[in-house]
């Protein structure tokens, strides 16, 4: 099986936990970047008026984020995809909606997987309403400070 690793990431934590991943299937790293890039001002938590902030309570804005690329190449010869992200506001980070809605998830196998230092992953049941068609495997949130042993954990439950 071919396998791709897309994810999303700000602080290079899911990033961290993407090369895990890809490392123990062999599979090819795809990175999303938001079309109009998130600046260390605009994901200031702590400023109310922060972009994440403005973001994460109004959910037009949320859905108004798009990636600068949605497609992957060659994408039709995956047959397992990992998305991540990190957490943000207990949900997985937003920019990857427009990667999960924008692409036929019909006959690969999906699992989701985010970053956070204390967050749950709150939406995985949004997240897997946005990929139509795909089969959905078990997903997974990881600690900031996860081990690669724990992570090849997960990949090794998938059974894939």
């Amino acid at each position: 099986m071919k396998t791709l690793v897309a994810y999303f990431t700000e602080n290079g934590c899911t990033r961290r936990v993407a090369q895990t991943i890809a490392e123990a299937t062999g599979a090819t790293l795809h990175e999303l970047k938001a079309a109009q890039p998130y600046t260390s001002a605009d994901l200031d938590w702590r400023n109310p008026e922060s972009r994440v902030n403005r973001e994460a309570n109004d959910p037009a804005a949320r859905q108004s984020v798009k990636l600068a690329d949605t497609s992957v190449p060659d994408w039709d010869s995956y047959d397992v995809v990992f998305i991540g992200a990190p957490v943000w506001w207990g949900a997985a980070a937003w920019p990857i909606d427009d990667f999960l809605t924008s692409n036929d998830f019909t006959g690969k196998k999906l699992a989701a997987f985010v970053t956070s230092a204390s967050s749950s992953f709150g939406n995985e049941s949004e997240v897997k309403g946005m990929a139509k068609h795909a089969q959905w495997l078990v997903g997974k949130r990881f600690p900031s400070s996860v081990s690669a042993s724990t992570v090849k954990s997960w990949v090794d439950s998938l059974a894939l």
